[in-house]
């Protein structure tokens, strides 16, 4: 007999059409900072949720102009508990000083990366 339990499983990533159709927002520019705090979850674990501060380079679709900065959300994984498999939040994790693609969704005045892959490194 099995028993039923949460699905943990990780995300398959979008395909390049889903990203495009998802995205209100499509920049290619600079992580120039991020803000992270940690969100510990019920289940003995935590993330990482952050706000990339992005310097725009070029903008593919939104309107932004190229020089202005945008704010985009996002999280990761940050403590598991051992044996655990599952959605390890925005990949690849996102660092201060990559350069990349970034496809976000405005929801309510802020825009967050689409997930799991919502950005590109170039």
């Amino acid at each position: 007999m099995l028993l039923a339990g949460p699905a943990w499983a990780a995300l398959p990533p979008l395909s390049d059409a889903e990203r495009q159709s998802g995205s209100n927002v499509i920049v290619r520019g600079e992580i120039v900072s991020i803000e992270s705090r940690k969100k510990v979850l019920k289940w003995g674990a935590s993330n990482l949720e952050m706000i990339l501060t992005i310097k725009i380079e070029e903008c593919l679709k939104g309107g932004l102009e190229a020089g202005s900065v945008v704010m985009i959300q996002c999280w990761v994984a940050d403590d598991r508990p051992d044996g655990w498999a599952g959605d390890g939040g925005q990949r690849p994790r996102p660092d201060t000083g990559d350069k990349g693609t970034f496809y976000a969704e405005d929801k309510g005045g802020k825009l967050y990366l689409l997930h799991p892959n919502g950005w590109d490194r170039l």
